[in-house]
């Protein structure tokens, strides 16, 4: 990072911090927590302890704080307790809400109002677009703040009732650039601004955590929207992985990225935060890594005289201590018997949480053919070749189920043959 002439600004962007994601893990009898709660909260309180190391005097969260719109009050209170280790060391706090934070019914509380109810120092949530200024250590800062726009209380009642999927979808796109043009026009030019919003941007990347949960009709925004010379830096929320819309250009448009890896398909992505340096007419910015537990997938060959020596010395070579592990191992059908699940099981002994244990017994096709001869009749060569093949036992039955008709008809051809 280089000195500007005018004020720089120090930043924390962090964002989808989901507290309440609760795969591979348990209650943990120390706390009465979730193992996996405990997990995220440690590693956010380590981003925030490197964050100060680095005089952050602002810190900006792009919303979704919890996995559900209804948290427990457990996590809440861990959640605060992350806010507290910022706000505590002098650092000004700005959060706008995202889909997982506000409900859809117009009136009703959502999960971030009570910072504003008890007027927490130190702590601003924004939940409706506007402009705000803040006076940090660096001096003075300014959040364009744009939160997820929630269909329903951004559409009239009979717009929604006369429009189609997609319809609604141009409606509520059309809405978030009306309210990025009236933010942008709306900020001081003479003073370093960040555009804070959680939203989806058509160009990114998203992770396997969320390809099977994204709504095909959620509004999408173009990142040419956002990177505007109104805006220094934006920081956006809503995707899990870290990346850069704008690379080599200003604004930069940035996604933090979850500060930790939810699940398997995050296995080997950087997690942490942003560390940015603001000031008007630009931005640095690096991803910084944040230590968490290590999610490890082992596939293993099971293949020789030794099937589970093969297994165990792969388990070996991986670094499972204290470690989330999914183990994944193929043996031929000749050599299953010879497994030890028990010496399995205790070479990943050392882990912090066994995933899963996925075995692929492979046929031997040989073995098979030899099975399946001229002599069986139709009915039985289907159902010995489907017994081979490895196909459940509701699967060989519906697959029985539909040959059925087959079998009829060829034996009534066997009948009328003279």
């Amino acid at each position: 990072m280089v000195d500007r002439k005018t004020h720089t600004i120090r930043v924390m962007h962090f964002a989808d911090t989901h507290f309440g994601v609760e795969l591979y893990g348990k209650p943990d009898p120390a706390t009465g927590m979730h193992s996996r709660l405990v997990d995220f909260r440690d590693a956010l309180m380590r981003a925030i302890d490197l964050a100060v190391e680095r005089g952050v005097s602002l810190a900006v969260f792009a919303g979704d704080a919890y996995r559900l719109r209804d948290p427990s009050q457990t996590h809440q209170r861990e959640f605060a307790r992350c806010l507290r280790a910022l706000t505590d060391r002098g650092v000004k706090v700005v959060m706008v809400t995202g889909n997982h934070d506000v409900p859809n019914v117009r009136g009703r509380a959502h999960a971030m109002d009570i910072y504003k109810t008890l007027a927490v120092g130190g702590v601003e949530v924004v939940n409706e677009p506007k402009v705000l200024k803040v006076e940090t250590r660096d001096g003075d800062a300014q959040i364009a703040a744009m939160p997820y726009l929630v269909r329903g209380l951004q559409l009239a009642r009979e717009e929604m009732i006369t429009k189609t999927a997609q319809e609604l979808k141009r409606a509520m796109e059309a809405r978030f650039y009306d309210w990025i043009e009236k933010l942008a026009g709306d900020c001081d030019p003479a003073i370093p601004t960040i555009l804070l919003t959680h939203a989806w941007v058509s160009e990114a990347r998203i992770t396997p955590w969320q390809e099977a949960s994204i709504n095909v009709n959620e509004p999408s925004i173009q990142a040419s929207a956002l990177a505007r010379p109104e805006f220094d830096y934006v920081a956006l929320g809503h995707i899990h992985r870290h990346q850069d819309l704008n690379r080599h250009s200003q604004p930069p448009v940035v996604y933090s990225g979850s500060p930790y890896r939810m699940d398997f398909g995050e296995r080997d992505e950087p997690k942490g935060f942003v560390y940015a340096e603001v000031w008007r007419g630009g931005a640095e910015y690096e991803l910084v890594d944040v230590p968490s537990r290590a999610l490890v997938d082992i596939d293993v060959q099971a293949d020789g005289d030794d099937p589970t020596g093969t297994v165990v010395e792969e388990i070996r070579r991986h670094p499972i201590r204290d470690a989330i592990v999914r183990l994944t191992y193929r043996v031929p059908e000749e050599s299953y018997s010879r497994i030890s699940e028990k010496l399995i099981r205790e070479a990943l002994a050392p882990a912090y949480w066994i995933a899963g244990i996925r075995v692929e017994v492979l046929r031997n096709r040989e073995t098979r053919s030899r099975v399946l001869t001229e002599s069986l009749d139709p009915r039985t060569a289907l159902a010995t070749y489907l017994e081979t093949s490895g196909a459940t036992a509701q699967r060989r039955e519906e697959l029985m189920a539909y040959a059925a008709p087959l079998f009829e008809e060829l034996a009534r051809e066997e009948e009328v043959r003279p």
